[in-house]
Parts: C-alpha cells; sequence; structure tokens
C-alpha cells in the first residue's frame, strides 16, 4: 500500500504542469507606475512632502510607572559584608591542641 501511494505521488510529480507568466505589454513597469517616471526608471519624487495634521485630535493620558524607579547605576564603592581575614592562627591553634 506504501509503495502504490509513494508510486503515484512520484508519478504525479513527474507529470505536473508547470505555469509561466505571460508578458503583457500593457500593463505598466514600476519605474510608469510611479508619478513621471518612464519605462527607463527615471522615477521623480518630490523635493519635500508636507503632512497637514491640524484637523486631527489627539486624545490620550500619560503612562507612568506605578512604583518607583530603581536605578542599577552606583556611584562610588560600597563596603563588602564579607571580611577578607589576613590569617587563621586561631584555628591552626586549635588544630594543634586536637593532636
Amino acid at each position: 500500500m506504501k509503495r502504490m501511494i509513494g508510486l503515484v505521488t512520484l508519478l504525479m510529480m513527474l507529470t505536473s504542469a508547470t505555469a509561466f507568466a505571460q508578458d503583457d505589454g500593457s500593463l505598466p513597469t514600476a519605474g510608469e507606475a510611479m508619478e513621471g517616471g518612464t519605462s527607463q526608471g527615471n522615477v521623480v519624487y518630490k523635493k519635500e512632502t508636507h503632512y497637514d495634521f491640524e484637523g486631527d485630535d489627539v486624545e490620550g493620558a500619560l503612562v507612568k510607572p506605578d512604583e518607583a524607579n530603581i536605578s542599577g547605576e552606583q556611584h562610588g564603592k560600597t563596603s563588602s559584608l564579607i571580611k577578607i581575614r589576613q590569617d587563621f592562627i586561631p584555628e591552626m591553634l586549635e588544630s594543634v591542641e586536637d593532636i
């Protein structure tokens, strides 16, 4: 059964038709579609564009965080909570007394 399905699939792939796009000269090219352009790709753009938003009303609210912001930067050196010991003499004396 699996061989039959595989054979049918292979046969369909080998005999499938390929569609090609037709070149229709009546459609404008990308350069012709732009305002003032020609088929050589000479597109003319306006030097300046002006948008008028005078008649538009903008409504909204100021969005702020609910809590205080905590900055991650710390200026200056902070003291460490771990004290670095210079010697371990008391511990060495204890270990000698156990012997």
